[in-house]
């Protein structure tokens, strides 16, 4: 190695994105609107959107299997979405306990269970990785929400959404991600009058939206500069990821 190989600009490969939002907001279908994705499940979430996808995995062998069916075969597909982060992670611990003769992971001392579930996490990841940078897909990952206490060592307690995996499988899938968007809807607040002739304010749903940037209330991130608040809409997001 010599300074001859200093570069100067790097080159922008497929985004790994993570969306994670309440149950029937349709993160599914956001991934199913990507180009020419095909999804590998964990859960059986399509409901009657139709996409190329595996049949559900039941176990963590399986679901590699498919995984890596896509790494190894000649396919046309450019866009692989994993449904669902949460629903994989059960099947990561339970080869973790049947390789160390447990019944539940919770009978590890000292939480080593969830650290023997990043090896297997982390051979996932390297998958994904290798489908990005040899079969230059993007990947979208898909989980649900959980609203969680978060300690913070500036202020006081709060909640916040946040992935619903363990803190340890959440770090490592947050750090690999490039982008992290949070689904939800647009609140707001429209003036109602009541009884009396009373005026008080109501809160009301407005559209959906994708948040791309860590708030008090949602965990998210985005390493493109993207604007806090996006469009559900996938199109508008390549736009602006492809022309930074």
């Amino acid at each position: 190695m010599s300074l001859k190989a200093i570069r100067s600009k790097t080159q922008l490969k497929p985004p790994r994105i993570t969306i994670h939002g309440t149950a029937g907001i349709g993160k599914t279908s956001f991934a199913a609107s990507m180009n020419k994705t095909i999804f590998v499940l964990s859960e059986d979430g399509m409901g009657k959107i139709q996409c190329d996808h595996f049949p559900v995995a039941r176990d963590f062998d399986t679901f590699m299997d498919n995984m890596n069916s896509l790494l190894k075969e000649d396919h046309s597909f450019a866009t692989v979405a994993v449904d669902s982060l949460d629903w994989l992670e059960p099947l990561i611990w339970e080869k973790v306990c049947a390789t160390h003769g447990k019944k539940s992971i919770s009978e590890f001392n000292y939480g080593t269970g969830y650290v023997e579930a990043l090896k297997h996490w982390r051979d996932y990841i390297d998958v994904l990785n290798r489908l990005r940078d040899e079969k230059k897909m993007t990947v979208v990952q898909i989980a649900h929400t959980q609203i969680k206490r978060f300690e913070s060592p500036e202020v006081e307690a709060y909640d916040r959404y946040e992935l619903k995996l363990h803190k340890k499988a959440s770090d490592l899938i947050l750090e690999h991600s490039d982008a992290c968007f949070f689904a939800n809807y647009k609140l707001g607040t429209v003036k109602v009058k009541g009884k009396g002739g009373q005026t008080t304010n109501k809160t009301v749903q407005g559209d959906r939206l994708l948040y791309t940037q860590e708030r008090p209330a949602f965990v998210a991130k985005n390493r493109y500069g993207l604007p806090e608040e996006m469009n559900f809409d996938w199109q508008e997001i390549r736009s602006a990821i492809i022309g930074k």
